[in-house]
């Protein structure tokens, strides 16, 4: 049953990608043209001058203090999407704009996102059992905006942000650890999106009980962190080089030196969680309750520290200058957390199983109906952007 209800799950998100990119006869717009000309000017061009990428894509940024334009968004992205773009450019022979470009690269962050979903089940599995997992994957994909970014606007960093999340917890929860993967995995998650370095945050109990145990173990813990930040500073090395050849500096962020910024003394909490725009939890309300299940007694030891982590950014978020997101749908910034909220789903899940019916009660109350819910924002919310 597992393996069908991941291949109905692929079938619908293919499906829902292909129509809205053969509608649109285009899946770069937005946020993704910045994140897409990284790729296109170092693998076609051979240089970081996005002049004729933003020419083309009608889109600008300011220029850098080594006057070329400028780029703030990411690198990681187009780190992941560069294998696909590369083979469909044996292929096509094109000028990396042409519509069968952008289709694979869409369509790879499709299966980007799909694989974080059966990498989270692999976690879930491990600690709830099989049907509370299975239930928290399929809500997930189908009650949350993970359906949207992972099957819709896929030419962003959301759809793949969720998979290298997941990837980190993969690493993070088998056994024995490879510190340099759970490092390089986290490194990843930050080169996707900085904010996500927020996950480090769960390495902190291994260190502590560890120093705990003795000097001889105090060692030990030494050596692991110098590997998780070894293999870190290994996957984070791509962006602080382009941050080095655009902006003359790879240690600041360009996000810092624009208009843009935080106030954490005023951060927007109701706003982004109850937004009518696109308010967090009225928008997917099951994130709330897969938040509660993070704090419920559960056998994954971190799970309130994860609850800890979704608060952190959630602070982080509403203390930004720019809040509610732009044209988010729900909190896309929220995307990279969803592997959290499914654990928490999971673990909140395995109290409704001790029910009688509880297959029955889980799908019909819970899960198809939030989904169907789910959909028609969707719907409502592309109808509003035409």
């Amino acid at each position: 049953m597992t393996q069908k209800v991941f291949l109905a799950v692929l079938f619908l998100y293919v499906l829902g990608f292909s129509l809205h990119a053969l509608y649109l006869h285009k899946t770069v717009y937005g946020d993704g043209i910045y994140y897409y000309s990284w790729m296109r000017s170092i693998l076609v061009d051979r240089d970081i001058n996005f002049s004729n990428e933003y020419s083309y894509f009608h889109a600008s940024q300011p220029t850098t203090p080594l006057a070329i334009p400028g780029n703030k968004y990411s690198i990681g992205p187009a780190v992941l999407w560069a294998p696909w773009f590369l083979w469909t450019h044996i292929l096509v022979r094109g000028s990396g704009y042409e519509f069968p470009y952008q289709f694979i690269v869409g369509l790879s962050s499709v299966l980007y996102g799909i694989f974080g979903l059966v990498l989270l089940y692999g976690i879930l599995n491990k600690y709830f059992g099989r049907l509370p997992s299975l239930a928290g994957v399929v809500a997930i994909a189908g009650a949350t905006n993970l359906l949207f970014y992972g099957s819709l606007d896929t030419v962003n960093s959301h759809a793949v942000s969720f998979f290298a999340a997941a990837l980190f917890l993969t690493f993070l929860f088998q056994k024995p650890k490879n510190w340099l993967l759970i490092g390089a995995s986290l490194g990843l998650c930050a080169l996707v999106r900085t904010q996500d370095l927020a996950y480090g945050a769960l390495l902190v109990p291994n260190f502590i009980r560890t120093r705990l145990g003795g000097l001889r173990f105090q060692g030990e813990a030494l050596k692991k962190i110098v590997m998780v930040f070894c293999g870190l500073l290994i996957a984070f090395l791509p962006q602080l080089v382009a941050w080095q050849l655009l902006y003359g500096k790879f240690w600041i962020s360009p996000y810092l030196g624009t208009l843009e910024g935080f106030d954490f003394l005023h951060p927007h909490i109701v706003g982004v969680l109850f937004s009518l725009q696109n308010g967090l939890i009225l928008w997917t309300p099951i994130v709330a309750i897969g938040f509660v299940g993070l704090w419920l007694k559960s056998k994954l030891f971190p799970a309130k520290l994860m609850a800890l982590i979704v608060l952190l950014q959630l602070f982080v978020i509403a203390s930004w200058s720019t809040w509610w997101q732009g044209a988010s749908y729900s909190g896309r910034m929220f995307v990279s957390s969803l592997p959290l909220v499914a654990i928490g789903l999971s673990n909140f899940f395995t109290k409704i199983f001790g029910l009688r019916f509880r297959a029955l009660i889980l799908f019909a109350a819970i899960i198809i109906p939030l989904s169907l819910i789910n959909l028609l924002l969707i719907v409502f919310f592309l109808l509003k952007q035409t």
